[in-house]
């Protein structure tokens, strides 16, 4: 096995993301995924909204902005060993606000060898700086077995220094 999909096996922790979240970062995923609900945007309209019997009484993140960072985690390992991410399936908890922030996890829970690339699956979550869960699903992707390019390529992914030496 490669040594770029042995850095990938079970039990494996993927380095996590924390990034503070501020009303212009809202905006911008608002801007960028044209999603302008209110809820997003509208601080006077989200003091006085009620879905059912919760008010989230200020406005909250775009739940897919948390998935995103979730997604980058996984990506910043698994794109440099020349691998990619399929999926990710994730259900949103508790809501996330300006000036939370927002830290991903991910664990390897299952691989598998399939031809010249290594399934994984990872458990992977989203908390808040006070340890509420805002998001939590699971991850799949794959990895290459056969060697990618020559070098310390788990290392140098380890390290945040991406591409091949050709």
């Amino acid at each position: 096995m490669s040594p770029q999909a042995a850095a990938i096996e079970v039990g494996y922790q993927f380095p996590s993301v924390s990034v503070v979240v501020s009303r212009e970062m809202i905006s911008a995923y608002a801007a960028a995924s044209y999603d302008f609900n209110p809820l997003h945007l509208d601080e006077d309209w989200m003091a006085e909204a009620e879905f059912g019997s919760t008010r989230f009484g200020a406005v909250i993140a775009h739940g897919l902005m948390t998935y995103s960072l979730v997604t980058r985690m996984l990506t910043d390992v698994v794109y440099r060993l020349g691998g990619w991410h399929e999926r990710c399936e994730m259900r949103f908890t508790a809501p996330v606000r300006a000036g939370d922030t927002v830290t991903t996890s991910g664990i390897v829970s299952h691989v598998r060898p399939m031809g010249a690339q290594l399934l994984y699956v990872a458990a992977v979550r989203a908390e808040r700086q006070d340890a509420t869960v805002v998001a939590i699903g699971d991850a799949m992707g794959r990895v290459p077995i056969g060697p990618l390019w020559a070098g310390e390529a788990v290392q140098r992914a380890m390290m945040g220094r991406a591409g091949p030496d050709r």
